[in-house]
C-alpha cells in the first residue's frame, strides 16, 4: 500500500507500516468496523450494509468511511471500489478522524491531480477506474482518542456523480494483492488497513454499501385547480399526488390543459382581465410550470380557452367578448405568439370542443350554436374551412343545451352531446365530412362529460349524473358501447368532471360537494376508489398527461 504512510516516534523512525510491516498480536484487542454510511455526517456505522437511492443519473451524492469502535489508530490507508458505468468518484475530503493529519495522499480514479486529489497515488495497488484511495497519519506520533479505545470517527467522504441506471451496484473495498497487509483477516488482501502510531496494523470488520440509480420516472399525470381562494394551483402525480403549488395567478373559469409531448403539457387560463395565458409543465421529480406566464397581447375572452398541440405549435380557441369564436396560435420553440386572430365566423353560448389529428395535421372544432344547433369546421392543410357544417337533421334538427365533447382516434371524430332533454348522445364524423345519425347512450348528464381515448382507439366516457354520481361507459375500437353504466358512487359538485387516459387506465378528477378534489382510476370496468388529494376547488379540475 501507500509507502508515504510514515508514523514519526519521537526516539524511533518508523518506515510505512504498509511495507513490510507485521501484525503484533496484543492483548484485550478490540475489532472494530470499516463502513460506508448514506450520510457524511453520520456518528456511527449503520446496523447492516446500507442501501443508497435510488439516485438520478446526473445527481451528486457523498457517503462516509466511519471507523466505529477501534482500538486507538495513527492512522490509514483505505480503498474504496465504485463501477465507474454506474457511479463515478468525484473527489475525497478527510473527516475528523484524525485530529491533526499528516502525510495525506487522495487518489480518485488513480490521480492524485487536484482538485480531486492531492499527494500521490500508491503504485502497483488497486488504484484506478472507480477507486479512492485515501491516506493520512496523525501528525503528533501519537494515537488518536487519547490513545484509549474504542476510538471511532470520520476517516474521510467521497462524493459521486450518478452516471447511468442500476438496480444495484456496490461500493466496497478492492481485493489486490499490494493489499497484503490489512486490517481485514478474511478474505485477504483487502485494502483496508487502520494502524496505531507504533506500526500495528489493527483488525477491523468491514462494512460495505450499494447504490441504485435510476432516471427519475417521468410526471405520469398533472391537475391544475382554482381554488377555493380563487388562485391557480397544480400538482402532479407519479404515483402519488405531490403537494399543491401556487401558480401566481387567478381565472374566473376552468383552466384548461392539453398535453404536449412525453414530458409536457400546456396551460391556458382566461384572466381576471379576461386576456388569455399560458405556461408549460415540464415533468420531472415532481415535475414544475415554467415561472412566468405568457399573456396573448391581444386576445380577450369570457370563457375558458380550449386548445390541441401539432408538433410544436399549440393551437388555441376562445369566445371573445361577443361569444364570437377566434383561433390563434403559440409557438412553443419560441414562445412567441401569433401576430393576430383568426375569426372563425361563428358564435357560440357555450364553450366550444377542439381536437387534434397530429398525423394529419387537422384539428376538428365543434360548437354548439346560438340556436342549439351542433356546428362543425376543420382545420386542413394549414387553414379552416370558409364554411361551418351541420349534423341536423329535417325536419327535427340536432340539438344540444350544453358544449359538446369530441376526441379523435386517429381516423374519425366522435362527438357526444346532450340533447335537450338532458339525454346522452353519440355521433361520429369521418375526416371526409360523413356525419353519422346520433345514437342514445341511454344515460343523462347535468354538465358535460368527459371523453377520452387510449391508445388502443377504445373511448371512455365519464359523467356526473343527476344523483351526484360518477358514471362510466366504454367503447372498444370498431365495437359498440357497453350496454350498461358503471357506477363509481360519490357526491359530486355541479362541474364537469375531468378525464385522461394513461397506460390501461383512466384517470379522473372531480369536485366533490364539498368542493374537496377527489381522485379515481377506471380499469377495466372496476373503480379504484376515491382518494383525497388534500384541496379544494371552486370549479371544474384541469387533468393532462404530460
Amino acid at each position: 500500500m501507500n509507502k508515504r504512510f510514515i508514523l514519526l516516534l519521537p526516539l524511533l523512525l518508523v518506515g510505512s507500516i504498509f511495507v513490510g510491516s507485521t501484525v503484533i498480536p496484543r492483548a484485550h484487542a478490540l475489532t472494530g468496523t470499516v463502513c460506508i454510511t448514506a450520510s457524511a455526517t453520520a456518528t456511527s456505522c449503520p446496523a447492516s450494509a446500507p442501501s443508497l437511492g435510488p439516485i438520478t443519473p446526473g445527481q451528486n451524492f457523498t457517503v462516509g468511511v466511519f471507523v466505529q469502535a477501534s482500538d486507538a489508530m495513527g492512522g490509514f490507508d483505505i480503498y474504496v471500489q465504485a463501477d465507474n458505468t454506474f457511479v463515478n468518484p468525484r473527489t475525497a475530503a478527510l473527516g475528523t478522524l484524525i485530529a491533526s493529519p499528516s502525510l495525506t495522499s487522495i487518489c480518485v480514479n488513480g490521480s492524485s491531480a487536484p482538485p480531486a486529489g492531492t499527494g500521490s497515488c500508491t503504485a502497483n495497488s488497486a488504484n484506478g477506474p472507480g477507486v479512492v484511495e485515501v491516506t493520512t497519519i496523525e501528525s503528533s506520533g501519537g494515537n488518536e482518542c487519547g490513545g484509549i479505545g474504542p476510538c471511532s470517527g470520520m476517516a474521510f467522504t467521497i462524493t459521486y456523480t450518478a452516471v447511468a441506471s442500476t438496480a444495484s451496484t456496490p461500493l466496497t473495498y478492492p481485493i489486490n494483492a499490494g493489499c497484503s497487509n490489512s486490517s481485514v483477516q478474511s478474505p485477504p488482501n483487502v485494502c483496508v488497513l487502520v494502524a496505531d502510531a507504533f506500526g500495528t496494523t489493527l483488525v477491523e470488520n468491514a462494512q460495505a454499501a450499494t447504490v441504485s440509480t435510476q432516471v427519475a420516472a417521468a410526471t405520469q399525470l398533472v391537475s391544475v385547480v382554482s381554488g377555493t381562494d380563487g388562485n391557480l394551483y397544480y400538482s402532479p402525480y407519479n404515483g402519488a399526488w405531490g403537494p399543491w403549488s401556487p401558480l401566481a395567478g387567478q381565472t374566473p373559469s376552468s383552466p384548461a390543459l392539453c398535453a404536449s409531448g412525453s414530458t409536457t403539457s400546456e396551460l391556458l387560463v382566461r384572466g381576471t382581465d379576461n386576456s388569455i395565458y399560458h405556461k408549460t409543465f415540464t415533468s420531472g421529480t415532481p415535475g414544475s410550470f415554467a415561472a412566468a406566464w405568457d399573456k396573448n397581447p391581444t386576445g380577450v375572452t369570457i370563457d375558458s380557452p380550449v386548445c390541441a398541440v401539432i408538433g410544436t405549435t399549440l393551437h388555441v380557441v376562445v369566445r371573445g367578448a361577443t361569444s364570437e369564436l377566434f383561433y390563434t396560435t403559440f409557438d412553443l420553440t419560441a414562445h412567441t405568439w401569433a401576430a393576430s386572430w383568426t375569426d372563425l365566423l361563428g358564435s357560440s353560448p357555450s364553450t366550444p370542443a377542439l381536437a387534434a389529428t397530429p398525423s394529419l395535421t387537422r384539428l376538428d372544432l365543434v360548437v354548439r350554436g346560438g340556436n342549439n344547433q351542433i356546428y362543425h369546421k376543420a382545420f386542413t392543410a394549414g387553414a379552416w374551412a370558409a364554411a361551418w357544417d351541420s349534423s341536423n337533421r329535417l325536419p327535427v334538427p340536432d340539438k344540444t343545451i350544453a358544449s359538446p365533447v369530441i376526441a379523435s382516434d386517429g381516423s374519425i371524430l366522435h362527438v357526444i352531446v346532450i340533447g335537450t332533454e338532458s339525454n346522452l348522445w353519440y355521433a361520429t364524423l369521418t375526416f371526409a365530412g360523413a356525419w353519422s345519425t346520433y345514437t342514445s347512450l341511454a344515460g343523462a348528464a347535468s354538465v358535460p362529460p368527459a371523453l377520452a381515448v387510449d391508445a388502443s382507439n377504445n373511448l371512455h366516457l365519464v359523467v356526473r349524473g343527476f344523483d351526484a354520481q360518477l358514471y362510466s361507459k366504454s367503447k372498444p375500437s370498431g365495437g359498440a358501447w357497453d350496454a350498461a353504466w358503471v357506477n363509481a358512487g360519490g357526491v359530486l359538485a355541479n362541474s364537469s368532471p375531468a378525464a385522461v387516459t394513461f397506460g390501461t387506465s383512466t384517470a379522473v378528477i372531480v369536485q366533490g360537494v364539498d368542493n374537496g378534489i377527489w381522485y379515481n382510476t377506471l380499469t377495466g370496468s372496476t373503480w379504484s376508489g376515491y382518494s383525497f388529494m388534500n384541496g379544494q376547488a371552486s370549479r371544474s379540475p384541469g387533468l393532462s398527461t404530460p
